[in-house]
């Protein structure tokens, strides 16, 4: 990964990031977070060894991306 921004989440839980805000959580308001390029281009977004999420530079957000695949809510979970 390279060039690592520090940026301040501010107490709305969001970080400003190349002109837009974008909502990180309110739960980290005032903690430094870092903003790193991954070797595909993308932006990941750490709380020190904690990654958060990639930025989708389209829509300005922050995309959580979790190692299990999604569950299914309701009925359908139980149904296994």
């Amino acid at each position: 990964m390279a060039f690592r921004p520090l940026r301040g989440v501010r107490q709305n839980g969001a970080v400003k990031w190349r002109g837009a805000e974008i909502y990180v959580s309110a739960t980290l308001a005032g903690e430094p977070i870092a903003i790193e390029e991954t070797e595909n281009g993308e932006w990941a977004m750490r709380f020190h060894a904690h990654p958060l999420g990639f930025i989708d530079e389209k829509t300005m957000k922050l995309v959580r991306r979790s190692a299990a695949p999604p569950r299914p809510l309701g009925a359908a979970a139980n149904s296994s």
